[in-house]
C-alpha cells in the first residue's frame, strides 16, 4: 500500500486531462473514418451506440492507475456504502434539482437561443426498439452515472481534499466536470449540480447517493428526449416557465434534503483496503 494513498491534485488534474483528451480523440477518429468510408447509416448508427460505452474509460483507466501505484481504491473512488436515509435524501435532492435545473434552461433561452448544432449533439439518444433503448439505457444512465461521480466526486475531488479546502475541492471538481460536457448552453446547469452532487459525496463520503441522482437526471433527459415530452405541462409550467409554487416546493426540498444530510452522522474514514 502506497504510504501517501491519495494522488496529489495536479497528478488527478493531469489524469483526468489524459482521459478526456484521450476519449475526444478516439471519438472524432471514429467519426473521421466512418465519413470518410461512407459507412452505411445502420454502421454509423453502430458506432454512436458504441461511444457510450467509452465513458467507461473514465473508471477503468484511473482504477488502473490508482492500483499500479497502489492508493487506496475504496477511499479514493467513495466507494463505501450509504444509508436509507441517504438514499432518501438523495431522492429528494435530485426531484427538486431536476426542476430547478429545468427553469434555468428557460431562463437562459430568453437570452440565448438553444443552439441548432445542439440538436446533432443529442441525435445519439434518439432511440428506436428494445436493443438500442437497451444499450442507451446502460450507456447513459447507468455508465456515464457510475464513471463520472467515480472518476469526479470520487478521484478528482478526493485527491483535491486531501490537500486543501473542502468547498475548493468541490468547486473545482464541478468546473471540470462542466467542461469535459462541452456544452456551453447547459453549462450553468451542470456546474449547479456538480456542487450539490459534490457536496453530498463529501457529507456521506459514498458517491452512491451522487451516483443515484445523476442516474434520475440523465433517465429523465432521455426519456423527455425521445417522447417528446411537451415543456408546457399542465400545473408544471407557467408562461413558458416552472410555475411559481412548483419552484418553492422545490427550493424548499432542497433546503430540507440538506439539512437532513447535515443532520446525519458523519461517517467514518473508510479503513484501507488490503
Amino acid at each position: 500500500m502506497n504510504k501517501n494513498k491519495f494522488p496529489e491534485p495536479l497528478e488527478a488534474l493531469l489524469l483526468v486531462l489524459v482521459i478526456f483528451s484521450g476519449i475526444l480523440l478516439l471519438t472524432i477518429t471514429i467519426g473521421v473514418v466512418a465519413r470518410a468510408l461512407d459507412l452505411s447509416s445502420n454502421l454509423d448508427r453502430n458506432l454512436e451506440l458504441l461511444l457510450f460505452f467509452l465513458e467507461s474509460l473514465f473508471l477503468i483507466i484511473p482504477w488502473i492507475y490508482a492500483r499500479k501505484r497502489g492508493f487506496d481504491t475504496v477511499a479514493l473512488f467513495r466507494l463505501g456504502p450509504a444509508s436509507r436515509q441517504v438514499y432518501y435524501y438523495a431522492f429528494v435532492m435530485g426531484l427538486s434539482l431536476i426542476v430547478l435545473t429545468d427553469e434555468m434552461e428557460r431562463l437562459i433561452a430568453i437570452f440565448m437561443p438553444m443552439p441548432d448544432n445542439l440538436a446533432d449533439m443529442m441525435k445519439p439518444l434518439y432511440v428506436s426498439g428494445f436493443t438500442e433503448w437497451l444499450i442507451v439505457l446502460t450507456g447513459s444512465v447507468v455508465i456515464a452515472s457510475v464513471a463520472e461521480e467515480a472518476l469526479f466526486r470520487g478521484f478528482l475531488q478526493v485527491s483535491l481534499e486531501k490537500k486543501g479546502d473542502v468547498t475548493r475541492a468541490v468547486v473545482l471538481t464541478s468546473v471540470s466536470w462542466t467542461i469535459i460536457h462541452m456544452n456551453p448552453y447547459w453549462a450553468i446547469q451542470i456546474f449547479f449540480m456538480g456542487i450539490f452532487l459534490g457536496y453530498i459525496a463529501q457529507q456521506v463520503n459514498s458517491i452512491r447517493p451522487a451516483i443515484l441522482i445523476h442516474a434520475m437526471n440523465n433517465l429523465l433527459a432521455l426519456l423527455v428526449i425521445n417522447f417528446e415530452i411537451d415543456a408546457d405541462i399542465p400545473y408544471y409550467s407557467f408562461n413558458g416557465h416552472v410555475s411559481p409554487w412548483i419552484l418553492v416546493i422545490a427550493v424548499a426540498m432542497l433546503y430540507y434534503s440538506i439539512r437532513g444530510i447535515g443532520r446525519l452522522p458523519r461517517p467514518r474514514p473508510t479503513p484501507p483496503s488490503l
